[in-house]
């Protein structure tokens, strides 16, 4: 709100422009008494503080001119509390007495800006450039980081020692008795492993990205080096998940059986899963 009456308004902007006191030093006056720095005001106006500043100083002539200038004016007046329309009329006098038309378009675009406190002119080139160099420091860091958590994790398993197969107790026994007869009406089905699982899956020649999940445990991913072997030993299950297009060189046994690797994925996936459970393995192994 006017801290000071629309008559009063008139009485002191009566004399702006060669009385006693100016229109700019009034309203510099309101803003001072209101304790508004002109960079608060220039935030509230969205004014630069060099159009405020000369303003203050009826150095009009330093506005963008026309119609932008009693803009500016009845702007400054309503944030400090003055009558718009008297602090207009003030101004048109004065842009008159120095020989301008207050409702001239300006002759040449000038583009309004903020200036803050301490702040300096940039180029908008510059700005772009400096926001391109800070995307690519960006993106290499990223690429970096991702190059070196692959490198580890191959050097991590490639460091792992290849365990060799271990036949269970129930493989060890079968093939310590006097095989029967065999008998083309018996089942071939194969009984499940008595204490879990054992699966190893190989690398054929190339490197292979895959990813475990042992029983009910977190997911594990990684780059398996070319004919190394990783050694699983699920209770219940395991689930490994791979590229369709490396499907051919993965070598997978379970319990020391050969098993077929599937290639194709199941609908909405990009990845192929095999499923390895103890009691539904024997589907996956290779017939004689």
């Amino acid at each position: 709100m006017n801290s000071q009456t629309p008559d009063q308004n008139s009485e002191e902007l009566a004399r702006a422009g060669g009385g006693e006191s100016s229109l700019g030093a009034q309203l510099r006056a309101a803003r001072e008494r209101r304790n508004i720095s002109l960079r608060e005001l220039s935030d509230q106006t969205r004014i630069a503080r060099r159009y405020l500043e000369a303003i203050e100083q009826d150095k009009y002539k330093e506005l963008p001119g026309g119609i932008f200038n009693r803009s500016f004016i009845k702007a400054y007046a309503k944030a400090v509390g003055f009558s718009e329309e008297e602090a207009v009329k003030a101004y048109t006098k004065v842009a008159r007495e120095q020989g301008e038309e207050p409702d001239e378009l300006p002759t040449s675009r000038q583009h309004s800006r903020i200036y803050m406190d301490g702040d300096t002119a940039r180029s908008p080139t510059l700005t772009a450039l400096l926001s391109l160099v800070i995307l690519a420091i960006i993106s290499l860091g990223i690429y970096a980081g991702l190059h070196y958590y692959r490198r580890r994790s191959a050097d991590n398993t490639a460091a792992q020692p290849t365990q060799p197969t271990t036949p269970t107790a129930a493989n060890s026994t079968a093939n310590t008795q006097t095989s029967p007869a065999p008998n083309p009406a018996a089942s071939t089905s194969i009984a499940p492993a008595a204490n879990g699982l054992n699966v190893q899956i190989k690398a054929k020649g190339e490197d292979v990205w895959m990813r475990t999940r042992v029983d009910e445990g977190s997911s594990s991913d990684g780059i398996l080096a070319a004919d190394q072997v990783k050694d699983l030993k699920p209770a219940e299950r395991v689930v490994v998940e791979y590229s369709k297009s490396k499907a051919a060189a993965l070598e997978v046994t379970i319990n020391g059986r050969p098993a077929s690797v599937p290639s194709e994925t199941r609908k909405g996936r990009l990845l192929v899963e095999m499923v390895i459970t103890k009691d539904g393995y024997e589907q996956l192994l290779q017939r004689p």
